[in-house]
């Protein structure tokens, strides 16, 4: 595998460098500390890979991946960025990238990711993954009341209408209105994806 590193920082090209020769499988790397050394090598030479910075320099890898995946459509581009925001990810996502790695993310996390994309398949490191699960878990708590909330877990636990009216002192009624608003927010169809969707976005708390 032949790779290229796109990046503005002399350590962060010196450490991906060193850790990319520990691969077997790489056979050669090369750097480009701006978009115009990237441009030029890119036109002298084929390349499997590109880890691309997505703040490289004055450039943004957001912007320019356009006009090199029309250049290069076989080659394979990773984002590679210290931003973990959900706002990035996804606009490096609709860009065009094969996958996201954070600057922070180990030898296995980066070697799992060029795996991946020479295989065609999307990668996105756990600590991406966990940005983005925190970033939505969260916007989906901002949307539940706290009294949403104390229904939705009475809920999970299996209690009926008529149980959850007693314990929580309102009535029936009361509790098949917030349960139809829980419904509406979690943009869910019936009870089982109501809970389904609880439990794997960690909004309740599971005995």
């Amino acid at each position: 595998m032949k790779i290229i590193l796109a990046d503005d920082h002399f350590l962060v090209l010196d450490g991906l460098e060193l850790l990319l020769s520990t691969f077997g499988f790489v056979a050669q790397t090369q750097r480009a500390q701006n978009y115009a050394e990237l441009q030029n090598a890119l036109s002298k030479e084929t390349f499997d890979v590109l880890l691309l910075d997505i703040h490289f320099g004055k450039h943004d890898g957001r912007e320019i991946i356009s006009e090199i995946k029309q250049k290069y459509p076989d080659m394979k581009i990773l984002a590679l960025t210290s931003h973990n925001d959900l706002t990035t990810i996804k606009s490096a996502t609709n860009a065009g990238f094969d996958g996201y790695l954070l600057k922070i993310d180990g030898r296995n996390e980066i070697e799992e990711a060029l795996k991946a994309v020479s295989k065609n398949e999307k990668y996105f490191s756990p600590k991406t993954q966990q940005a983005f699960f925190n970033a939505s878990t969260a916007k989906v708590n901002e949307k539940l009341t706290q009294r949403e909330t104390e229904i939705l877990q009475l809920i999970v636990q299996e209690k009926t209408t008529k149980e959850i009216a007693e314990v929580l002192s309102l009535s029936e009624k009361t509790i098949e209105t917030h349960r139809g608003n829980i419904m509406l927010k979690l943009e869910v169809r019936n009870i089982a994806g109501m809970v389904r969707k609880a439990i794997m976005e960690g909004l309740v708390k599971i005995n």
